[in-house]
């Protein structure tokens, strides 16, 4: 996937106003520590590259404390990490290793994102007394996170609101777009837009396609995600399209 400086510059701005800088003001203004445990290849290994250009100190967290929860859960407790971007599934893991329990030091920010969220997750990130949780949603194609929601938005799992200058269109078949609470393909518009596939041409035109909402020449990714937009304005994701 071929992406540009500038879709990730707007991803970092949109972060930097509406996440990091909130997060850390909500802590006393004090400097975070990030936890990075996502490998590089991962797209969302630069979540924690973000913070450390906002100012903050990144831990780079090494494979084999990555792959065991309760060594991750005693690293955060150690060096006291404010933040941790996990999958929904490695969340569920390391809770169970005892991330919020006791009266050691807890996260005071949990990421999640690369998958859908479960209810019981979802419940249990929003009960959490000291901890903040966020579901993030993202293709590689729009530059890594475009919708993003506090868990505290909504009593049920969402994936929110887009980021700036994003555009959302839920639509049909036909690319009509479909009222709320109906079914639709998510397809995404703005600057984070990946050029394509590199040496996929044939790919590249089926997925990303003219924009026919937008000024000409504009274009939409295709995410293939089935979604629909709830009485709240926000996106509710529902599975793919090809399931």
């Amino acid at each position: 996937v071929l992406t540009d400086h500038a879709g990730l510059l707007n991803l970092y701005r949109n972060h930097e106003a509406e996440f990091i800088r909130p997060a850390a003001r909500a802590a006393g203004g004090r400097r975070f520590k990030a936890a990075l445990t996502a490998v590089f290849s991962f797209d969302t290994s630069w979540e924690g590259l973000l913070w450390m250009v906002a100012g903050h100190q990144l831990h780079v967290i090494d494979d084999e404390v990555r792959r065991d929860p309760e060594a991750i859960v005693g690293y955060v407790r150690k060096e006291r990490i404010d933040l941790l971007d996990l999958t929904p599934t490695y969340a569920e893991q390391v809770l169970a290793a005892g991330l919020l329990t006791g009266d050691d030091h807890r996260p005071a920010v949990l990421m999640l994102g690369g998958e859908a969220v479960g209810e019981a997750l979802w419940q249990q990130l929003r009960d959490a007394p000291d901890t903040v949780g966020y579901n993030f949603y993202g293709p590689t194609e729009a530059t890594v996170d475009t919708l993003w929601c506090t868990l505290a938005d909504s009593p049920r799992p969402v994936v929110g609101r887009p980021v700036h200058n994003t555009g959302i269109r839920v639509l049909d078949r036909r690319l009509r777009p479909v009222p709320v609470g109906v079914a639709g393909e998510l397809h995404l518009t703005g600057p984070q837009l990946a050029r394509g596939y590199l040496g996929r041409a044939a790919l590249t035109a089926e997925r990303f396609v003219a924009d026919p909402f937008g000024e000409p020449g504009t274009r939409m990714y295709r995410t293939g995600d089935l979604v629909r937009w709830t009485a709240d304005g926000v996106i509710e994701y529902l599975g793919r399209t090809d399931d």
